[in-house]
Formats: C-alpha cells, structure tokens, sequence
C-alpha cells in the first residue's frame, strides 16, 4: 500500500481580517496559484468588480467572514478583491461552461455502532488539485473547525468540533445573482452546533448561484438543494442520503443540465446507491474508500480521471470520508483508485 500523501495544513486561531491576513500570507504560493487559476482569460477590473459587489452583500450577513476574507488577499500579498475572487470561481468563469462535479453519501442508520459517517469525491479542473489544504480555524466564539480547500477559499468541505460535517456538490440551473458565494455557505453551515441550524443558516442568507449541501452530524444527516430563490430539503431513505449533480427535490423545476450531465450524474447516483446497499448499514472507511473508488462505468464512474472526458477538463482530485462521532476525516490527494487516505484529527486542533 503507498503511502498517504499528506497536504499542507494550517492553523489558523481568531477571527476576521488578522486571521485571514495570517492564513493568505501561510500558504501565499498556493492562494497565488489559486487566484491566476481562477482569473485566466478574464478581464480582471470586471472581475474584481464582479467580488466586491458579492462583498457587500455578504458583508451585510457574515461581516466576520467578510473581513476574513478581505485579509486573505491582503495576507498573500493581492488586494482584498483578489480575496473574494478566491471565493468565487462559476460566478465569474461561466456556470454554463461547467461540468458535473462532486458525489456525497451519508450513512445514517441508528444502528450504526460508530454513528453517522459522511463521504465525498470531490471532481474539479485537475489543476485544481495541488491547490488543496487542510485549514484548522479556531474562532472566538465559534466551534473550531477543520476544512479541505483550495488555499485562499475558507472552506470547500469540512467538520467542526460540534460534528457538523458539511459536503457540497455543483447544481445547473440559470438562477445566478449577487449573493454570498457558494463556497463561503460551507463556512456559513460549519459555524453552527448541529445539522438544523446549519441548514437554517444557509437558507437565511442572499445566495449567488446554485449549491447542493450535505450536511451531517452525531444524531443524522440532511440535504438541501439551494438556488437563489429558494431551497429544497432532503432527508435520508433507509439510514442512506446520497447525492450527485442534478435535481432531486421540488426545486427540479430549476434544472437546465443539459443530457449528456443528466446521464453522468444518474448513473452516479445509481451506482453508488447500489453499492452502499451491497456495503450493508456497518459500512466504515474502508468500505466507503472502496466504493468511492470505483471505476465502474467510466466516464460516469464514481472515481473520475481526467482522461475519461478530456473535453470536460475534470478529475476527481480529493476523496474525503467524515467519521463525524470521532472528529476525524480521511483525505486522499487524487483519485482514490490511484492513492490511500490520510487521517486529520479535528481534536488536534483543541
């Protein structure tokens, strides 16, 4: 077995611009990367313009989140639009242009002897990859948390110390606004003590575009479909909760995927539904490791390489897997077929 490729992580305490400041200027060369990724090929005044206006609503909501992202860019030597830019990534490329991205599950079962355990591939532009890290953020007056995102985003998916564990996946559909950024509605949700108040949190909030969360903790899971206009809930079947990229509530109306992303997202979530049922309620990490893996039906296979679409320019580039009761996340860097998990200890952070 190889050994488990460890990312960067980073240890943040605080609150607001200082701590955003400290966090940009730790991982300065990635957050850099991570903003000429993003800002290939635009116009980067109407870019910048595009992040302040986001600002200011999210300022009127999160005006703690507001400031830490402000000092993200300032900490890696950019502008605090630059911080937001980082935020942001459909909302300024294109959401039409996107692919498919991203599967969760969450095993729920009350006879579960370890409790819930929550799981996801992450598929993103493979360059995208290299850009991920593990930052510990341990606010004032918030639960201390652990997320796995791209240097400079404050959370792309994560736990906190109350064992909220929030997964997220892309949704298509032509309601895009100005509103807090999808990204940033996982740290929303991880500033909360359990499940229903994350929800709520993120359903109280002005939503730039599309995003579907999973979210669970110690007693359960949940899912919401969120848009601009609304949100649409989810609870799990049978101990299960799965979802990939298309529409599962009354917000289908919503949809405007086109057919070649409806199939790759149906067979998904048919497969991987097929499997937990094979896996059985007991189900740990390594059986979700194994099914997070699997290469079956390629390319609408759950573990997703680059070359399967090379037209899609998608991979699966962090597979994580949540065992919320002990506070920890398994994290493998790349295809899990190709690699193995490392264990990240959200108790570390105490």
């Amino acid at each position: 077995m190889s050994t488990p490729v460890r990312l960067i992580e980073v240890d943040i305490p605080g609150d607001g611009r200082s701590a955003g400041q400290a966090y940009g200027e730790a991982v300065r060369p990635l957050v850099l990367r991570h903003h000429d990724m993003i800002v290939r090929g635009l116009d980067p005044a109407a870019a910048r313009e595009k992040a302040l206006a986001v600002r200011a609503v999210t300022a009127a909501v999160a005006p703690e989140l507001a400031a830490e992202v402000d000092g993200v860019g300032e900490g890696a030597g950019l502008t605090a639009a630059d911080g937001w830019i980082l935020q942001l990534r459909a909302e300024l490329t294109g959401w039409n242009t996107a692919a498919p991205e991203c599967s969760s599950l969450a095993l729920v079962d009350p006879a579960r002897p370890a409790g819930p355990i929550a799981a996801q591939n992450a598929d993103l532009p493979p360059e995208t990859g290299p850009l991920f890290v593990v930052l510990r953020r341990k606010p004032a007056a918030r639960p201390a948390l652990i997320t796995v995102t791209p240097a400079g985003q404050l959370g792309h998916h994560g736990m906190n110390e109350a064992g909220v564990t929030v997964f997220g996946n892309f949704l298509r559909t032509g309601q895009w606004g100005t509103g807090v950024p999808r990204y940033l509605l996982t740290r929303l949700a991880l500033g909360e003590t359990d499940r229903h108040r994350a929800a709520d949190a993120v359903t109280a909030v002005p939503r730039s575009g599309p995003r579907n969360l999973l979210i669970a903790d110690d007693e359960g899971a949940l899912d919401i479909e969120t848009t601009p206009s609304g949100v649409g809930r989810l609870e799990p079947s049978g101990g299960v909760l799965t979802h990939t990229n298309h529409f599962l509530t009354e917000r289908a109306d919503q949809e405007n995927a086109p057919p070649s992303w409806l199939r790759n997202s149906r067979a998904r979530l048919s497969r991987l539904g097929a499997l937990l049922a094979e896996a059985g309620v007991d189900a740990g990490p390594a059986e979700l490791a194994g099914i997070l893996a699997d290469r079956d039906g390629a390319p609408d296979a759950l573990c997703h390489h680059a070359a399967d679409a090379p037209d899609v320019d998608i991979a699966t580039v962090i597979s994580t897997i949540a065992e919320i009761r002990a506070r920890r996340l398994h994290v493998c860097a790349g295809p899990p077929d190709q690699g193995t998990y490392a264990v990240y200890d959200l108790k570390e952070a105490q």
